[in-house]
C-alpha cells in the first residue's frame, strides 16, 4: 500500500449513504491512524530518500558549511527527529537554503504537526518557487488540515512541475472530491489507479466520485472488483447495498444485506433496510425475522427504531407479525420506555386489536391514554373510530371535534368525521367538513372522495 491511503483513508465508505449518498465528509485522523501511517515500511522507504535532492532542479546548498552540517545532520534524522529539528531551527536564517526550512516541515509533518510543517513549506517554496517537492508535501499537509481547495492548487504544481507520483493524483481526487468536483476527482483518481492499480483506497475514492456523478452502473462495477478482494468487508457490501437502492433494485440490495448477516455483520442499520425492502416487496414473513434481529441487536438504546418497524408494520396490516414484535420490544424496553413512547405503543397495540375484534380492549387502553393526556390527537381518532364502528355516533363525534381541535389532526379528524356522516346519509355538513379538510391539507384521495360524495349528494338531491 502506497503513500498517504491510510491517513487519508475516506473513512467509514458505508455511511455516506444511509439515504445521504453524496456527503463528502472529510476523513478523520486519530492517533493509531496516523501511526500506521507513519510505520508503513514502503511510506518511511520513499520520506526518508526525500531528504535527499537533485540539485539540478532543486535548491542547493549556500555554502559549503552549510551542505556539511546537513550530511552529519542525516543520521540525526533517522534517529532522532526532535533533535534533528531543534538543530534546523538554529540553522534557518533569511539567507540559508531552501532545503533547510524544507526538511523542518517534513520533520513536523512526519512527527503530525502539520500546521507547523506548512509553514516552512511556505518559507521554502518563497525561497526557490519551483521547488516540487515542497509543493508535493504542502499538499498532503493542507489536505491533512482540511484545506481542501489549497491542497489542490499545491499538488496541482507539484504535477505541472513534473512529478509523477499516484499518491499526489489519489489526494488530489480526494481534495477534489471534498470540494464538490468530482467530475474533476474522477480524473485525479483514474490516474492514481493507473500507476498504483492495487491500491484499494484509490478504488474507493473513484466509487465516491461516480456516485456524487449518479453513475451507479460503473461504481457498483467497480464496487464488484474490490469486493472480490475484500469478501468479508462489512462497509463494501453495504455501500453497494446503498448504491443499488440508489438504482431502486431492491432484489439486489437485499442480497448485498444479507450477506451481510450471513457473516455476521449487519449493521442495525443493515438489518431496518433490509426489512423495510421486504415490507415494500411484501415479504411479511421475511421482514419480521429481520425486525427481530434490529431489536435484539438495538438493545435498550433505542426504542425509536424498534416503534418505526412497528409502525410499519401495522400501516401494511400486518396485524400478527406486529403483535411478534410488541412482545419484543416490551420485552427489552418496558422499564427504560418513557410515557411518550409508552403512548405510542399502546395506540399501535390498539389498532392490532381492533382490527382483531378485539375493540373493547382497545377501547379501554385508548381511554386511558387520553386520560393521562386529553391532547393526544392519535388515540382520539382512534376511539373515534371504534366508537363509529360500533354505531355509538355521538361518542364518535366529540372525539373526533375534540382531534380537530389539536394542531397537525385537524383534518384527519374532519375526514372521518365526514365520512361517519356520509354512512349517515349526511351529506350536506359532510362536503363542508372534508372541505375545511382539503384546505388544510390537501390530497388527490380525499378529493376524488370529497368529488364522489358530491356526486351522490347531486343524485339525491335530484
Amino acid at each position: 500500500m502506497t503513500l498517504l491511503p491510510q491517513i487519508f483513508r475516506i473513512s467509514g465508505v458505508a455511511m455516506f449513504l444511509s439515504l445521504s449518498v453524496l456527503n463528502t465528509q472529510s476523513a478523520s485522523l486519530d492517533e493509531k491512524t496516523r501511526l500506521e501511517f507513519w510505520n508503513n515500511p514502503e511510506f518511511v522507504k520513499r520520506f526518508m530518500a526525500s531528504y535527499g535532492f537533485n540539485t539540478q532542479i532543486e535548491p542547493r546548498f549556500e555554502t559549503p558549511d552549510e551542505q556539511m552540517a546537513f550530511k552529519e545532520l542525516s543520521e540525526v534524522i533517522r534517529e532522532n527527529p526532535a533533535e534533528a529539528m531543534s538543530r534546523l531551527q538554529k540553522m534557518i536564517t533569511p539567507t540559508s537554503s531552501a532545503v533547510l526550512p524544507y526538511t523542518l516541515g517534513a520533520l513536523y509533518f512526519q512527527e503530525g504537526e502539520a500546521a507547523k510543517a506548512i509553514e516552512q513549506f511556505e518559507l521554502a517554496i518563497t525561497q526557490f518557487p519551483d521547488f516540487r517537492r515542497a509543493h508535493r508535501n504542502m499538499g498532503f499537509a493542507l489536505a491533512q488540515e482540511g484545506r481542501y481547495g489549497e491542497a489542490a492548487k499545491s499538488l496541482t504544481k507539484a504535477l505541472t512541475l513534473g512529478a509523477v507520483d499516484a499518491s499526489i493524483y489519489g489526494l488530489l481526487g480526494y481534495s477534489y472530491l471534498n470540494e464538490g468536483k468530482s467530475l474533476s476527482a474522477e480524473a485525479a483518481y483514474l490516474n492514481a489507479i493507473l500507476l498504483d492499480p492495487d491500491n484499494q483506497d484509490w478504488k474507493l475514492g473513484l466509487i465516491k466520485s461516480y456516485i456524487a456523478r449518479s453513475n451507479y452502473t460503473q461504481a457498483v462495477a467497480l464496487l464488484d472488483e474490490v469486493l472480490a478482494e475484500n469478501p468479508e468487508s462489512a462497509n463494501l457490501w453495504s455501500l453497494q447495498a446503498n448504491v443499488y437502492l440508489q438504482m431502486e433494485d431492491n432484489a439486489q440490495a437485499a442480497i448485498n444485506f444479507e450477506m451481510l448477516r450471513k457473516l455476521g455483520k449487519a449493521s442495525l442499520a443493515n438489518l431496518m433496510l433490509l426489512g423495510d425492502i421486504y415490507m415494500m416487496d411484501e415479504s411479511l414473513e421475511m421482514a419480521l425475522p429481520v425486525y427481530l434481529d434490529a431489536i435484539e441487536k438495538d438493545g435498550v438504546n433505542d426504542i425509536r427504531r424498534s416503534l418505526r418497524a412497528s409502525e410499519i408494520l401495522v400501516s401494511r396490516g400486518a396485524w400478527k407479525e406486529a403483535d411478534v414484535l410488541f412482545s419484543k420490544i416490551k420485552a427489552l424496553h418496558q422499564k427504560t420506555m418513557s410515557d411518550e413512547e409508552e403512548a405510542k405503543l399502546l395506540r399501535l397495540e390498539s389498532k392490532v386489536a381492533i382490527a382483531n375484534g378485539e375493540g373493547e380492549k382497545a377501547l379501554a387502553v385508548l381511554e386511558q391514554i387520553i386520560g393521562k393526556n386529553p391532547l393526544d390527537g392519535e388515540a382520539l381518532l382512534l376511539a373515534g373510530e371504534f366508537y363509529s364502528q360500533e354505531g355509538q355516533k355521538e361518542k364518535a363525534v366529540f372525539r373526533y371535534e375534540m382531534a380537530a381541535k389539536i394542531s397537525g389532526f385537524e383534518a384527519d379528524a374532519w375526514l372521518k368525521h365526514a365520512q361517519l356522516l356520509v354512512r349517515q346519509q349526511e351529506y350536506s355538513e359532510a362536503l363542508e367538513l372534508l372541505e375545511k379538510a382539503q384546505k388544510v391539507k390537501p390530497r388527490d384521495n380525499v378529493q376524488k372522495y370529497l368529488d364522489a360524495v358530491q356526486r351522490v349528494a347531486r343524485a339525491s338531491a335530484g
